[in-house]
């Protein structure tokens, strides 16, 4: 009888010391999701051609948006691709980061440009990170969102998405340095992209829990819209090339 007090009190002992230390990691995960949630919600009423945004981060460097999705994010590229895995658009650390771009992507006009950002995988808060990439997978959740946008000052790029896989990070989608000759051909054949594409965009999320494991969507640039800005009473406004 002794014993088997000994054993029920062991037991209750285990259970509260997992119940303390699953509290300890979810209670500030669940603040930092809350966190990120209300940084994103201030943001999104932003225009991707509003200066206002450099002035919050000089990093600014564009707006992602796949329409029929959450996914409207503020991009920024700092100096390395470590600080904005744990800092956010406004510069607050936060374990879910910002949206950025590889900071090997020394500007909009490179041939390969590789954004990356969480995947948050609460449903509660899904539309707040890259959680929904993993959905492409599906022809026809594609077939009805076919197009990356990436929003700039004074343009607006259109990629078409040619590819959506879960794949790891020796995956050829990641290379950057084309300096070799035929080395970009050789890349888009690697990567399924159409021959004749001239730039392509790779969205990156890790998957669970497993640093390796990577869900990709990429698309080849298929519109470039010049745009105008100015700053009016009201803050700054696209002006039509036109005028």
């Amino acid at each position: 009888m002794v014993r088997r007090q000994k054993i029920i009190v062991g037991i209750a002992a285990i259970t509260t010391l997992c119940t303390v230390l699953l509290a300890f990691k979810v209670i500030p995960y669940l603040s930092d999701l809350r966190a990120f949630q209300r940084e994103q919600v201030s943001l999104a009423g932003l225009s991707p051609f509003d200066l206002e945004q450099l002035e919050i981060n000089p990093d600014y460097v564009g707006r992602l948006r796949i329409d029929g999705t959450s996914i409207n994010f503020p991009v920024v590229r700092g100096s390395d691709n470590e600080k904005y895995l744990t800092t956010t658009f406004r510069g607050d650390e936060n374990r879910l980061g910002a949206i950025f771009m590889d900071y090997r992507c020394v500007n909009n006009d490179v041939p390969h440009i590789i954004i990356y950002g969480h995947q948050i995988s609460d449903e509660s808060y899904s539309g707040f990170g890259f959680g929904e990439l993993q959905y492409f997978t599906d022809k026809q959740y594609l077939a009805e969102r076919p197009l990356i946008v990436f929003m700039s000052n004074d343009s607006v790029s259109e990629f078409e998405i040619f590819s959506a896989r879960r794949t790891d990070t020796s995956d050829p989608a990641y290379q950057l340095d084309f300096s070799e000759p035929d080395s970009w051909a050789a890349f888009l054949k690697r990567t399924g992209a159409p021959p004749d594409a001239e730039q392509i965009i790779t969205l990156s999320t890790c998957i669970g829990v497993d640093n390796d494991k990577r869900m990709i969507v990429q698309g080849t640039l298929k519109r470039v819209v010049q745009v105008k800005t100015e700053q009016g009473e009201n803050g700054w406004r696209v002006v039509d090339p036109s005028e």
